[in-house]
């Protein structure tokens, strides 16, 4: 880090220097391609401070010719100890700049910057001032208390510097501590589900970003250490006053962008608390909804969330619409190319996403489904854990969690156990298969009995059995009953085939199944006499 550091003083030492010593070779370069090496510009310097440029020739004399003339004559004026005012008097050839009573120079009509309209008092003025701040300058740097003073000052700003290093070193460290011990837990600790990666991801460019800046904060601090340095000896302060300069017309050019943007910022800002402020309102009414404090005709408690979700993305998606064309940099080609791209990313990716989207929607507002129910989705079954826009997700008997696509539970058979009808409880279903040659009144008594031993099953209204088929070889009986809870339904459906099991065991009749292929050689019938085993009772009996 400090090999780093003292690397970065000495380029940003040697950088007026290079940055001069490249302009200078690439305008000659230019102006060579133009026009006579001999008649290009030249650039009157004192103790390395610009006074003029020299554009034209006079009596014969080239630019450069008359440059070197006249800081051969304020050469000798400085070692004579002229340091009278500097004026001009107009000339037949132009200007003539003077030191005292002397003349230094002609600033000819032919010096004049024709491209940006320089006149020649704007010239002469420009030309005494810089001339007049050279030779102060002159003097300054012959006076030992100049150089000791400067040399102080640098001294004292080079240990600024370095504390303004360490500190900002300090500052990124305890940040990226308190990134990973403090900020990130809680950060992981907010994050629901899957979102756990995305947190790191952020807490990572976190990391980066604080890093970024203490690098941009140390950079600044060079920047205003050197222009600060440059600004104490004559010799360098121009170098510090170009530096300045660069630094002011940068932060003006970033205020003047900034403050035409203001307007547009000002209204996207109304548009965005204007669009909150609705949505808060659009949530304490939804919320009352779900609640049961307001009624609405065709509006749901368990519909109240997702129209609100679908209500909000609206008004979003509408003040985005609105805020576009008060964005900074909205009318720029870049900008309207960006917003091509990406809808052209979501008009190809979002056909799956906007048909599960609105099969979520089918689900929520027919009320198919609701958190809770006990359904059989296919082969699923289980609980509904969440019914969200794109997906479902089950909870199974056995714990285990399915998410199924609502797009696939709209075009699939859905059975929903939880929901009654007018005599209370879910209808709940078994099939057994037994032979002939059992009187089907006992086996009816023989159902009933084990539907009566089944805890969990509703006696009122009574159990019932059906004889669904009579197939080859056995008759399918259907034993239907009422259930008080849905969730149970693996449970008590395992206690009621276990109580059929022991029933038809105790009477001594064969469950036949799974189903068998053939037939014993006897004749497989149930004589009259017969037609009443216990438990059966004749129908005087009130079976």
């Amino acid at each position: 880090m400090k090999r780093l550091i003292l690397l970065l003083i000495a380029l940003a030492f040697l950088w007026p220097v290079i940055v001069v010593s490249a302009e200078q070779p690439a305008s000659r370069g230019k102006v060579e391609k133009a026009v006579d090496p001999s008649l290009a510009p030249a650039t009157l310097k004192i103790q390395n401070r610009p006074i003029v440029t020299l554009r034209g020739t006079l009596l014969g004399y080239s630019p450069k010719q008359r440059v070197e003339a006249a800081e051969s004559r304020i050469g000798t004026a400085i070692e004579r100890g002229i340091r009278g005012p500097v004026t001009t008097r107009t000339i037949s050839e132009g200007l003539l700049v003077q030191i005292g009573e002397q003349g230094m120079f002609v600033i000819t009509p032919g010096d004049l910057h024709a491209l940006v309209g320089e006149t020649a008092e704007e010239a002469g003025s420009r030309t005494v001032r810089n001339l007049t701040t050279a030779l102060r300058e002159v003097e300054e740097s012959r006076r030992a208390e100049t150089f000791l003073r400067g040399t102080g000052f640098t001294v004292a700003a080079t240990i600024v510097l370095a504390f303004a290093f360490a500190g900002i070193r300090r500052a990124h460290r305890w940040l990226k501590t308190h990134l990973a011990e403090v900020v990130g837990p809680r950060l992981k600790a907010l994050s629901i589900g899957g979102f756990t990666q995305h947190i790191e991801g952020l807490i990572l460019f976190m990391r980066g970003l604080v890093g970024l800046t203490a690098w941009a904060l140390a950079l600044f601090s060079l920047y205003l250490w050197l222009s600060f340095s440059f600004m104490q000896f004559p010799y360098s302060r121009p170098w510090g006053e170009q530096l300045n300069e660069t630094m002011t017309s940068g932060i003006k050019a970033i205020a003047l962008t900034i403050a035409n943007f203001i307007p547009g910022l000002v209204i996207v800002a109304v548009i965005f608390l204007i669009t909150r402020f609705l949505a808060r309102l659009a949530r304490l009414f939804f919320d009352a909804v779900e609640s049961g404090r307001v009624t609405v005709p065709g509006l749901y408690a368990e519909t109240a969330q997702p129209t609100r979700k679908i209500v909000t993305v609206i008004l979003w998606l509408f003040s985005l619409v609105m805020m576009y064309p008060y964005l900074p940099g909205s009318d720029s080609d870049a900008f309207k190319g960006v917003s091509v791209f990406v809808g052209l990313l979501l008009s190809i990716g979002s056909a799956g996403t906007v048909n599960q989207a609105v099969s979520g929607l089918m689900l929520m507002y027919s009320r198919a489904l609701r958190v809770g129910d006990y359904v059989q989705i296919g082969e699923t079954v289980g609980t509904v854990v969440t019914l969200g826009m794109f997906s479902t997700r089950i909870r199974t008997p056995f714990g285990e969690i399915v998410s199924l696509p609502n797009a696939v539970i709209v075009g699939t058979t859905t059975k929903n156990y939880s929901r009654e009808d007018e005599t209370g409880g879910v209808l709940l279903t078994t099939t057994v298969t037994i032979g002939y040659n059992a009187p089907w009144r006992q086996v009816h008594a023989m159902l009933i009995e084990a539907a009566r031993r089944t805890a969990g099953l509703l006696q009122d209204p009574p159990p019932r059995v059906l004889q669904r088929s009579l197939s080859d070889y056995y008759v399918e009986y259907l034993l239907g009953a009422r259930i008080v809870e849905p969730n149970r339904r693996i449970a008590v459906l395992d206690e009621l085939h276990r109580n059929i099991q022991d029933v038809f065991n105790e009477y001594g009749v064969q469950i036949m199944s799974p189903h068998y292929v053939a037939d014993p050689a006897e004749k497989v019938w149930v004589p009259k006499e017969n037609w009443h085993e216990a438990p059966a009772k004749r129908e005087s009996e009130g079976a």
